[in-house]
């Protein structure tokens, strides 16, 4: 439970961030529900309602909520940013132990909130807990079947990018614990923002587990996802995390064909029926040195993503030890 000196400093045990863009039909819903299942636990909590630059009376709707409900606060800007930009806000405005994100929309139930926090606060507790209805356990209903499998899809392509098994990676509901954020600096302002969360938390030698979860689907409101570019964003970042998927690929590919191409030359040539001045010969060269171009691209950049992840690690020890200064300078 709530260490009660906290709640007296006005330090929530979890806050909650919800984004919100256009989600006026939702926004009382999804906030009256997420209050009942927490006043419920007997929790002290926040839940800060960021407003994405919305359009309709999304931001009305969330005043007439905060007058009623002291535990609401509300963030918002003018323009539409993305989801990234609405988290990092919520997340550098909480103010709870716990930090748990959630959609507008109700596609996760926020009765698995407690699950969450549960395993967060278990005695192996990790730093972040992934809801997934992707993994054993885990199970989707009413969700549009196309939608389904592209999500199938890409996380399954994500999967290897990470190098780890992580059954769902797109997922917005997730919980942590405060600390996370001081730890990794996020710089996303799309939904590639829950895929650098994970990579620089592993960069930085911090733990992340899946717990098994329910997706449903929207029951008020139009989707916001914007297929095309949200399917480009995630190879980006696969390419980004694991150049060798990109440029490993690639210098195979045209060294193959190379070597394809120059053993029909040596047939030719065996052959008395090699003309030198085919472009043929040449396409042959080329491609041999694109491939071993391409080669040496996926060295150099796997080893920069190393390098990157001991900048990460080496920032959080610095941080722990900084902290762990300004303890025993109180201690003094």
């Amino acid at each position: 439970m709530s260490d009660p000196a906290v709640q007296a400093q006005n330090f929530p045990f979890v806050s909650i961030v919800i984004p919100m863009f256009n989600e006026g039909k939702n926004a009382r819903r999804s906030v009256e529900t997420v209050c009942s299942e927490l006043h419920s636990s007997g929790r002290s909590f926040e839940i800060i309602c960021v407003d994405d630059g919305s359009t309709d009376n999304t931001r009305a709707e969330l005043e007439l909520i905060a007058q009623q409900t002291p535990e609401v606060r509300i963030i918002g800007y003018g323009i539409n940013r993305g989801r990234g930009m609405a988290l990092r806000q919520g997340f550098t405005a909480s103010r709870g132990s716990f930090v748990i994100s959630i959609d507008a929309d109700l596609s996760y139930h926020p009765r698995q909130i407690s699950e969450l926090l549960k395993r967060l606060e278990a005695p192996d507790a990790p730093d972040i807990v992934i809801a997934s209805p992707y993994m054993p356990g885990g199970k989707t209903e009413g969700v549009d079947p196309f939608r389904l499998l592209i999500s199938r899809m890409g996380n399954l392509l994500l999967r290897q990018a990470m190098g780890r098994k992580y059954y769902t990676l797109t997922g917005i509901f997730r919980g942590y614990r405060h600390e996370v954020f001081d730890y990794i600096k996020l710089y996303s302002d799309g939904k590639e923002i829950h895929l650098e969360i994970i990579a620089k938390a592993e960069a930085a030698g911090l733990q992340a587990v899946e717990v098994p979860a329910v997706l449903t689907s929207r029951r008020h409101g139009k989707s916001k996802l914007k297929l095309p570019l949200t399917v480009f964003s995630h190879l980006m970042f696969s390419f980004y995390e694991r150049p060798l998927l990109l440029f490993g690929v690639l210098g195979l590919v045209l060294t193959l064909t190379s070597l394809i191409l120059a053993s029909y030359l040596f047939y030719l040539y065996l052959n008395a029926a090699l003309n030198p001045t085919r472009p043929i010969v040449w396409l042959s060269v080329l491609l041999l040195l694109a491939g071993i171009q391409m080669a040496s691209f996926a060295f150099i950049s796997t080893q920069i993503t190393l390098l990157k992840k001991e900048l990460f690690r080496t920032q959080k020890e610095i941080l722990l030890l900084q902290r762990d200064s300004k303890k025993d300078n109180r201690g003094q």
